[in-house]
């Protein structure tokens, strides 16, 4: 069981089909969440580990003090 990181909410499991490769023969695995309807692949979840490596709070307060000093 997965919990969605946005809402909170259940996950489950589908398969999808890559139309990247031109075919509708390969599919690929993801994550999609039954309240928001966010979906998580490989590639998103690979994306998010790469650009999430700041603390939540600290990259929250990065972007309040950029908003404030931009108004």
């Amino acid at each position: 069981m997965m919990i969605c990181q946005r809402c909170d909410g259940l996950m489950v499991r589908e398969r999808y089909d890559d139309l990247e490769l031109g075919s509708a023969e390969y599919e690929i695995s993801a994550w999609r969440c039954l309240n928001c309807g966010a979906i998580v692949d490989p590639v998103i979840a690979a994306h998010h580990q790469t650009t999430h490596k700041t603390e939540p709070d600290q990259l929250w307060r990065q972007r309040l003090k950029e908003l404030v000093t931009a108004a």
